[in-house]
């Protein structure tokens, strides 16, 4: 029997581990998959895992049967599961998907389908590549005697022999192969699972000597290593021989003359979804490969005493829940010392999720005044990809630099909304406010949309929704074009956008805030929201702190067509911030 006691939030806790550590082999599913986000799962392994998280143990499934009950357990908590056999007809009939949408089934970190990517995506860059490579080197520090690392790695190995008293745990004569080797221009590429961030190998990363040439980011690798604390004891001394092997193969482009070695985390990116096909998928590809620090750079801009602090992401941005909870991660990890902030902000669209399939065009009713039971579903739909964001461990080092966060969370769209782009789908927009102290969620959305999304933007109606009392001080918090109600071009507005425009500023001027927060999607040149700005504060003299936290980055715009990123900054906010510049 399937205890009651099993909710939604623990089978989305269990479909997160298989994503993460695959399907094993006994208990694929033969006749029924949980579909969930695109992707498909075996019923009744989710319910055992799911039983982990709700009772503390994984549910023997012996103790309950597939098939109906585990089927009908599982539709009560709103999931869909289908027949496998309409999954593999869809599978074969879907054609190839060049947009980021592989029909492979990807099966958590150690997908095969991901290394096969990897080495088209990299043929694709580079030509020749060696997959599963052999360097005919030794694998004892005397070995390497005559270079000038010996007494580096002499001392590593011997930390190794001495961390749990394994003596004898290097067995293979020469080093054991490396995942690809790329011949020109010579480096090797490893690519690490959850498997090889252990204790031992955090152990010889910081003895690596300060200078020596990584491509890949070891302080990041450190931390992975204290977060995992992975353990294999199959053989017993499997970690510190797999850290030694690892170490080597770091070691080995001084040793022969190469590149320094890159390396990858399998956990980053679902990497089977690149079309090597697809030339963007091959350029940010080669984009994620060549950086220092995991799958983006990040660049810190501080102001003496911030009030808030500001993601501005400089590049292409999905919107993935996944890349959005690791760069949340990421930058708590780079927080500067003895900072704290009262809002870390996000730009809009920071999140997606895919449009609930039930929300059709009649039940929407018209879009500029929709039905209030469905923005309150879509509402609930984007709220619960925040919870699984904004786990506890993760509000909980928040809370230590922050005291709120904003994200913008979409519903999928094909394009980014901009001024000049139509939106062909129905699509909401919705900025969530969550007060970490206080362990609340507030929301609003965007009220005032762009002429070329308002027939299909699901809109916010409740002008009120955009006015928060908070501890800091009374607060207003718009989407991106709702800014736009305060340009002074915006008097010229007819019908019902000049309803809204005198509303919304009637309302603001009675709720007198201090703090406005604007979440646009993008901001490439200084003047798109400069007098909009300049206005409102001469319409709400309550002002004393407004930002916006816009992408740096327009798909459709040349690039030389940008302003000075620092000159887009400076234009967009009033009052001290840190700023995250994401690359």
């Amino acid at each position: 029997m399937i205890p009651k006691n099993i909710k939604e939030e623990h089978i989305i806790k269990a479909i997160e581990e298989i994503k993460n550590n695959g399907v094993p082999k006994n208990r694929k599913s033969q006749k029924f998959l949980l579909k969930y986000k695109g992707k498909y799962y075996p019923p009744k392994l989710i319910i055992s895992l799911a039983n982990k998280y709700a009772n503390g143990k994984v549910l023997n499934p012996s103790n309950f049967n597939g098939g109906k009950e585990t089927n009908n357990f599982l539709k009560k908590l709103g999931f869909e599961v289908i027949n496998s056999s309409v999954q593999r007809s869809m599978s074969k009939s879907s054609k190839s998907n060049k947009e980021n949408k592989s029909s492979k089934f990807h099966t958590g970190e150690r997908c095969p389908n991901c290394k096969i990517t990897i080495k088209k995506l990299l043929e694709k860059i580079y030509g020749n590549v060696e997959e599963n490579y052999k360097f005919r080197v030794g694998t004892r520090p005397d070995d390497f005697n005559e270079n000038q690392y010996y007494n580096d790695l002499k001392e590593i190995f011997e930390a190794l022999q001495i961390y749990r008293g394994f003596k004898d745990f290097v067995k293979a004569k020469t080093l054991p192969n490396c995942d690809f080797y790329i011949p020109d221009p010579g480096f090797i590429l490893e690519f690490d699972e959850s498997q090889h961030f252990t204790l031992p190998r955090k152990l010889t990363l910081e003895k690596y000597p300060t200078n020596f040439k990584l491509d890949f980011n070891k302080e990041r690798w450190i931390r992975l290593c204290r977060k995992f604390q992975s353990k294999d004891n199959d053989p017993p001394y499997r970690d510190e021989q797999r850290a030694w092997y690892d170490t080597l193969r770091d070691f080995l482009p001084n040793i022969l003359g190469l590149k320094p070695t890159k390396r990858i985390f399998s956990q980053d990116f679902e990497w089977c979804s690149l079309s090597p096909d697809n030339p963007k998928h091959v350029e940010k590809f080669k984009r994620l490969i060549e950086r220092r620090d995991g799958p983006w750079a990040i660049e810190i801009k501080k102001d003496q005493d911030p009030f808030l602090a500001r993601i501005i992401i400089a590049d292409d941005w999905e919107g993935r829940h996944e890349d959005a909870k690791r760069l949340l991660e990421e930058i708590y990890d780079r927080w500067p010392k003895n900072e704290k902030v009262e809002f870390l902000i996000t730009c809009g669209g920071f999140i997606q999720f895919n449009w609930p399939t039930e929300v059709t065009k009649e039940k929407i009713g018209e879009p500029k005044y929709p039905n209030t039971e469905i923005v309150n579903f879509l509402v609930g739909e984007a709220e619960k990809l925040v919870k699984s964001i904004l786990t506890k461990n993760l509000r909980n080092k928040l809370k230590q630099i922050t005291n709120y966060i904003t994200l913008g969370v979409d519903s999928y769209k094909t394009k980014v909304s901009t001024t000049q782009n139509y939106i062909p789908e129905y699509h909401i927009e919705l900025v969530f406010l969550v007060d970490l102290k206080h362990n609340k969620i507030y929301w609003t959305g965007k009220s005032y949309p762009t002429p070329n999304q308002e027939n299909k933007l699901v809109r916010i109606v409740d002008l009120n929704k955009h006015f928060f009392d908070l501890d800091v001080g009374r607060t207003m918090i718009l989407g991106c074009h709702d800014l736009t109600v305060f340009n002074p071009r915006s008097k010229k507005a007819k019908g019902w956008r000049k309803d809204i425009n005198e509303s919304f500023k009637r309302i603001a001027q009675m709720k007198r805030p201090e703090i406005v927060l604007q979440h646009p999607h993008t901001t490439v040149k200084k003047k798109t929201w400069l007098n909009a700005w300049s206005n409102l504060k001469k319409i709400l003299p309550s002002v004393k702190i407004c930002a916006s936290a816009g992408m740096y980055f327009e798909p459709d715009r040349n690039k030389e067509e940008y302003d000075k990123l620092e000159d887009v900054l400076e234009s967009t906010k009033c009052g001290n911030s840190i700023d995250f510049i994401i690359t």
